[in-house]
Order: C-alpha cells, then sequence, then structure tokens
C-alpha cells in the first residue's frame, strides 16, 4: 500500500477516463467535466514519475532537484538527500508526494465501494483489501498517516473519512517521512555519495538501461489494457 507505484491504484489513469465514460453515467455536466480534470491530472502525474524512473540515472547526478520533481520515491529521496539543499529538498519532495493523493481520495469518496472494487480488479488484494476496508475506521488514521498510497488513499475517500482529518494526517506523515529519509541520508552520507560516484561514472549505460526498463514497463501496461477489459467504475454514490 506504499508509494511503489505510478498511477493511481497502479492502473493507467487513461483507463480511467475511458472505463467511467462507458457506463454512460458521467457523460455530461459537471460529474465528466470534473473526471476528465482527475483523469488528466492522473496521466500527467503518472507520466512525470515515468520520466523520472527512465531518467533517474542523469537526472541523480546532474539535476537532482528535477528527479525530485518527477519523481519523489523513498529511492530518489534517499540518493539526493547529500546533494540538494534541506529547504528545496522538503519542498519539492513534500508537494511531489502530495500531489496525487486527494485526486484519489476524492475517487474513492465520488464512488464509494465501486471505486475500491476497481482498485482490487486493477491491482489485487482481495480478502486482506476487503478486511482492511471493514477496519478502515479504526486504523484509516494510521496508515493515511504511515502509507499514504494509492489503495489507502481511495480507502479513505471510500470510508467517508473526514476531508479535513485525511488532509492532516497526510501532509503531516509525509514530512515526518521526508525529515526522517533526510536524516537517514545524514548519518549514511559516505555510502549513498559512493552509490552517487558510481552512477556518474557510469551514466550513459546506467540510463539507458534505466530508459529500456521503462519502455517494458509502459508496454506491458499497454498490452494488458489491451488484452483486458477495464473494470468500469459506478455512478457516483451521491447520483444514486
Amino acid at each position: 500500500m506504499g508509494r511503489g507505484y505510478v498511477a493511481p491504484a497502479g492502473a493507467d489513469p487513461r483507463a480511467l477516463r475511458s472505463s467511467l465514460m462507458a457506463t454512460g453515467r458521467a457523460e455530461h455536466g459537471p460529474h465528466r467535466r470534473r473526471l476528465v480534470a482527475v483523469s488528466a491530472a492522473l496521466a500527467v502525474i503518472a507520466t512525470s514519475a515515468v520520466v523520472g524512473n527512465a531518467l533517474a540515472p542523469t537526472l541523480l547526478v546532474s539535476h537532482p532537484l528535477l528527479l525530485l520533481a518527477l519523481n519523489a520515491t523513498t529511492r530518489h529521496l534517499v540518493l539526493t538527500s547529500t546533494s540538494v539543499d534541506a529547504v528545496p529538498y522538503l519542498v519539492v519532495g513534500l508537494g511531489r508526494r502530495l500531489l496525487e493523493d486527494p485526486l484519489l481520495f476524492l475517487l474513492g469518496r465520488w464512488y464509494g465501494d465501486g471505486a475500491v472494487n476497481w482498485v482490487d480488479d486493477k491491482v489485487g488484494g482481495g480478502r486482506y483489501l476487503r478486511a482492511v476496508q471493514r477496519n478502515f475506521h479504526w486504523v484509516g488514521w494510521l496508515l493515511v498517516a504511515m502509507f499514504p498510497g494509492g489503495v489507502v488513499c481511495v480507502l479513505a475517500g471510500a470510508s467517508r473519512m473526514p476531508t479535513v482529518v485525511f488532509l492532516v494526517l497526510n501532509v503531516v506523515g509525509t514530512v515526518v517521512t521526508i525529515v526522517l529519509l533526510r536524516r537517514f541520508g545524514d548519518a549514511f552520507a559516505q555510502p549513498i555519495e559512493a552509490v552517487v560516484d558510481f552512477v556518474g561514472a557510469n551514466v550513459v549505460v546506467l540510463t539507458a538501461a534505466s530508459v529500456a526498463l521503462s519502455a517494458v514497463y509502459v508496454l506491458r501496461r499497454r498490452r494488458m489494457r489491451s488484452v483486458g477489459a477495464a473494470t468500469s467504475l459506478p455512478e457516483p454514490e451521491e447520483q444514486r
């Protein structure tokens, strides 16, 4: 449930729009406009993450702050902790980590159990996901604070967690995470700098390999979409 994914709940955000359009229930008016806006924003975020991963070796050496702006994964936060000043590290890292969470929360809020079913279909989880959903009113605050990934944000919205509570927990938890990663980088500065030096010495080969792996990932996602029909989310709960 952490941030080991690129798109919302591991699915292509562009497929989200087409999936909902296929239901014929969100085609007009404000519901269509808000869905288009959210899916477009998630598509941009997902694309930036893929670009960041693909160019990570080069960006780590020459533009570490840009790497964080594109994709602030835990790995990237650790590797850039010795080369980016504290204030921009916190601001950019925090902004990038929080960028998609409110959008995923809104999907859960708008589509309720349908959004959870859609997540289950895309990334799995089965009975474990259902167990978390059933007990979210007990453990949700902890999950949002410590593991605010796509699945958790959708569950928070679907469980009707108050928006202010979600935002406060999400922001505070993310700030704490980034500060801890910064301190980890300070404590292990020497081995981290050794890794960065290795990347710099082999930047061309590593970037080529990273681009190739990212291309394989994108092609695999497209193939998965082409062989299976997208699961449609139901009508927004507020319209039932």
